[in-house]
């Protein structure tokens, strides 16, 4: 046998293997002894009027909205008649592009929202999905990956919320990334006055 045929064998196996590793990786449940130290090194930014970390969320254009009549995730909702939260939901494990979804949907927000992020009617929350008492946003909204959710709430009781998942689509255009954000946040917005 050649031993240039010997090589590329050996490197077609090595890469394959490579492959399987980092998708076993990224899609395996983790516990948190599994967390990398990245989890420990997040920037954090002051977002109506409480410090969040900064960092991660979908594919395909099928949005889905589903109406609720389940009381709020256990985080506090002041006692406003309407309000929007956005939320980004991630893992222990983060990627460069889970964290630039979870920065550029902050800055979007940022950017277009601060009256709405200062008088309280939109918030910007990331939540760790794999932090035990997270685990139930899983199913409430039927998450898979990285996500950012808009969830509506009127008199505290959660009305609608749509996993924006063209997120991951507009990831390398931060343009079209931040219109796509703003639209959708203002959809929300206007179901809330």
């Amino acid at each position: 046998m050649n031993i240039r045929k010997l090589v590329k064998v050996l490197l077609l196996i090595f890469v394959v293997l490579s492959f399987v590793v980092l998708i076993y990786k990224e899609f395996s449940p983790r516990s948190e002894s599994n967390a990398t130290d990245a989890t420990t090194k997040v920037d954090t930014v002051a977002v109506s009027g409480e410090s969040v970390p900064v960092a991660e969320s979908q594919t395909a254009r099928e949005t889905s909205t589903r109406q609720k009549d389940e009381s709020p995730p256990k985080t506090a909702v002041t006692s406003q008649k309407a309000k929007v939260i956005a939320y980004y939901f991630h893992g222990n494990f983060r990627c460069t592009t889970c964290r630039t979804i979870e920065q550029y949907s902050h800055d979007a927000i940022q950017e277009f929202f601060t009256k709405e992020l200062g008088n309280g009617r939109l918030e910007f929350r990331p939540v760790n999905v794999e932090e035990g008492e997270n685990h139930h946003y899983i199913q409430n909204y039927q998450l898979f990956s990285k996500a950012l959710v808009l969830v509506l709430y009127k008199d505290d009781k959660q009305i609608k919320w749509e996993n924006l998942k063209e997120v991951w689509i507009h990831v390398r255009d931060k343009e079209k990334f931040f219109q796509y954000v703003k639209d959708e946040v203002e959809k929300f917005l206007k179901e809330a006055e």
